[in-house]
């Protein structure tokens, strides 16, 4: 396997994602992966080493800065706010990486997927509302409202959220207006929930007792994993 950091830019942030794909490889389906409020992080890597042991190229995108590591004391709703607050930036900020990644001569810029978590599980779902070319996008335990709500017949990837049912970051009011949302934009879409699943259930966006509302949930983490997996090869058939 062939892993490499990559540096690229947004206007003129510096940026610095994480290319992961088997030796040699040229126009592999592609996963790009957009991670929680940690970034770039040792254990986001390491899932997209996993993709690539699948046959994937697979790109991590780097939310915040080259080097850029958030963690406490810093709360996540400090670090995402902004992105949160301004959706045009996070999508441009997204959009970046998604280029990026279309570049590669490992990856066939024609036949790419979305994975996000936390905050990544908002940015691929914008994604998605931005009409960006993608197959099809998981959200993991993501942040599901929107300020740019998705417009009927625009939205051109499957969709799937994967949901703890005991999240209280993102209550059940927010997916039922994700549903609607979907509804009334005509898109292939589902949702899957899991049984006493916190928010951050993957492990992914987690930092232990500091935050109880954030917990990895093993089980759910390893079913949504395979899910995940399968959802992949669905929408690269």
């Amino acid at each position: 396997m062939m892993a490499t950091r990559v540096s690229y830019l947004d206007e003129q942030q510096a940026l610095e994602g994480y290319l992961a794909a088997p030796e040699s490889a040229r126009d592999l389906s592609g996963v790009l992966i957009v991670p929680s409020w940690l970034n770039v992080n040792e254990s986001i890597c390491r899932r997209a080493d996993r993709l690539a042991e699948l046959g994937y190229a697979a790109f991590v995108a780097d939310l915040f800065g080259a080097g850029v590591r958030p963690g406490p004391p810093q709360s996540p709703l400090t670090v995402v706010g902004p992105f949160l607050d301004d959706r045009l930036r996070f999508r441009r900020r997204l959009s970046a990486g998604l280029r990026t990644f279309q570049r590669r001569p490992e990856c066939n810029a024609d036949c790419i997927a979305a994975i996000g978590y936390c905050i990544g599980g908002c940015g691929v779902l914008e994604l998605a509302r931005a009409a960006a070319p993608l197959r099809g996008v998981v959200s993991l335990h993501g942040i599901l409202n929107t300020t740019m709500a998705a417009q009927p017949k625009t939205v051109v990837s499957k969709i799937l959220v994967l949901h703890g049912d005991a999240d209280p970051v993102v209550p059940l009011e927010s997916v039922i207006a994700f549903r609607e949302e979907m509804r009334l934009a005509q898109v292939n879409w589902q949702i899957n929930f899991y049984g006493n699943a916190k928010h951050s259930f993957t492990g992914e966006g987690a930092i232990g007792d500091k935050a109880p509302e954030a917990r990895l949930h093993p089980q759910t983490e390893a079913r949504a994993w395979q899910t995940t997996v399968e959802f992949l090869r669905e929408v690269f058939k």
